[in-house]
């Protein structure tokens, strides 16, 4: 019987660091840039965006229930072109292209899995991609793809299989149209609800949601030279920091003594990292943008 309680919590604590590695995968972080929010760690067309329209916003409209408070909602605005963020699309990191490892895997999921709901418009149909990348290099042989043109006026569940179990990290793409080709844009005004991702298994109640109860925080991030722990009611004498680069290499360690609560990244290049705090009472990782 100990046997097996020891088993299942083992497992139980392998999927939550799964789910918890994709980028934001719940929505629930937004940051404010002017008059609109982007969800932390994902870029969006907003920036272009010439008046009060935003393709990418937050909604209160969530699911499960229970998890959380918010989700992404993504809208087409044919009458604007896409230089003005008529373009209802979101992608973890950058909109650089071509596509750029975002965030690292750990382990070896076998699918892409969330929740989603979608108003299809002139033939429109949702698309979510995740690139899978080794050693920095795109995993070109199959991009796993979800689409759909179907209408779904309820939060419906998506399971994505993921051919290459090897990868080291990845990038998502969420689209409320399909962008057949670097030209093709929407052809209506769909509107697109995105919420909980995770790797192997669907998200179905707050348990699952650990990973989003954080110990520390970083700041400023995005950094650029020094970074600051913000840590609470922890003991946390002797602390150690692992940077590692999103193809999981160690590019900085080292150990921050007792009140000293800053690090310096300055001879890192710009980039996402993962930024791991080891001590006797916690181990977490979180995500460092770096940027100059």
């Amino acid at each position: 019987m100990k046997k097996t309680t020891i088993i299942c919590a083992v497992l139980i604590a392998l999927t939550i660091t799964v789910n918890g590695q994709i980028t934001n995968n719940g929505f629930e972080n937004w940051t404010t840039i002017g008059s609109y929010e982007n969800p932390t760690g994902w870029a969006t067309m907003n920036s272009l965006s010439t008046g009060s329209f935003y393709s990418c916003t937050k909604s209160t409209d969530h699911f499960p229930l229970s998890v959380g408070n918010y989700s992404v909602r993504l809208e087409n605005n044919t009458s604007l072109t896409q230089m003005t963020g008529s373009y209802g699309m979101i992608i973890t990191d950058t909109m650089a292209y071509p596509f750029q490892p975002a965030f690292p895997i750990v382990g070896h999921p076998n699918s892409l899995c969330g929740y989603y709901k979608y108003t299809s418009l002139n033939n429109d149909s949702l698309f979510i991609r995740i690139i899978l990348f080794k050693n920095g290099t795109m995993l070109s042989g199959s991009i796993p793809t979800f689409i759909s043109g179907i209408t779904t006026s309820t939060w419906t569940s998506f399971t994505l299989p993921l051919t290459y179990t090897t990868a080291d990290s990845a990038t998502i793409n969420i689209s409320a149209f399909y962008p057949n080709g670097q030209t093709s844009g929407p052809k209506g005004n769909s509107v697109l609800y995105v919420d909980n991702l995770s790797f192997d298994n669907l998200i179905s109640s707050a348990p699952d949601q650990a990973a989003k109860n954080t110990l520390f925080n970083l700041y400023p991030n995005p950094a650029s030279d020094i970074v600051t722990l913000n840590i609470e009611n922890i003991n946390t004498s002797d602390l150690t920091i692992n940077i590692n680069n999103v193809i999981g290499a160690l590019v900085q360690s080292e150990t921050l003594k007792q009140n000293h609560r800053q690090f310096n990244i300055g001879n890192l290049g710009n980039g996402v990292y993962m930024v791991s705090i080891k001590s006797n009472d916690l181990m977490e990782t979180q995500r460092l943008i770096i940027q100059r």
